[in-house]
C-alpha cells in the first residue's frame, strides 16, 4: 500500500510542473496581446494638472498625527483611571463595613 502511495505521487509530482506551463501557453502557439483602453480624464486639458489648494482649509500645526490622538485620548485614560480607583476605594469601604 505504502508503495501505491509513494508511486501515485511521485507521478502527480512528475506530471504537475507540465501541466501548469501547457496551461500557461497561448493556443496558436504565439505571443498574447492586451489591449488597455485609455483613461478617461474628467474634462481636463492637461491629464497631470491638479485643482489649484484652497488655503483656507489648510492648518499648520507642529503636532503630528500621534501627537493629536494622544491629546484626543488623555481625558479619558484619565477618566479611567480614576473610575478604576474609585471601584477599588469602593469595595474596600464595603467590605470593611460588613466586619
Amino acid at each position: 500500500m505504502k508503495k501505491l502511495a509513494a508511486i501515485v505521487l511521485a507521478l502527480f509530482a512528475l506530471s504537475s510542473p507540465a501541466v501548469a506551463d501547457e496551461d500557461d501557453l497561448p493556443m496558436d502557439g504565439g505571443e498574447q496581446t492586451q489591449v488597455v483602453p485609455h483613461a478617461v480624464v474628467e474634462n481636463q486639458l492637461d491629464p497631470r494638472a491638479a485643482e489649484p489648494i484652497d488655503m483656507s482649509s489648510v492648518k499648520i500645526t507642529t503636532m503630528t498625527p500621534a501627537d493629536e490622538f494622544a491629546a484626543a485620548t488623555t481625558p479619558l485614560a484619565v477618566a479611567l483611571m480614576l473610575g478604576s480607583v474609585g471601584l477599588v476605594v469602593f469595595t474596600l469601604v464595603s467590605q470593611s463595613r460588613r466586619d
